[in-house]
């Protein structure tokens, strides 16, 4: 399945998936995953020699925020999968606060 959104949330574009997850990668840490290409996706992490690939398909397209709130709420998770989402959780969230303060200083600059 492929597909392809964007959401447009405070004057932000954001692409969207369909899917999320986590896999462990060769050098042994567990990461978060974002997709919308599941069986394609799966594949390459598995050629690149990831284990424990878990995706989980999501109710509507989100945000990859809003899809690790997703997870976080309806998935049961390990404590080293749930470590991974905090983790990229709080790198999201700082990142779309820098971008939303330069787009308020460039809205100021052109006032």
């Amino acid at each position: 399945m492929t597909q392809v959104a964007y959401s447009t949330e405070n004057d932000l574009t954001e692409k969207t998936f369909v899917c999320i997850g986590t896999a462990r990668g060769t050098n042994g840490v567990v990461k978060v995953r974002w997709t919308n290409d599941l069986y394609g996706h799966y594949k390459r992490i598995l050629h690149a020699g990831g284990t424990e690939i878990e995706f989980h398909e999501m109710p509507e397209p989100m945000t990859k925020l809003d899809a690790l709130n997703w997870l976080l709420k309806n998935k049961e998770l390990t404590e080293e999968q749930q470590e991974a989402v905090f983790i990229k959780k709080l790198e999201k969230t700082r990142q779309d606060r820098l971008a939303q303060k330069k787009i308020e200083k460039l809205k100021q600059q052109i006032a």
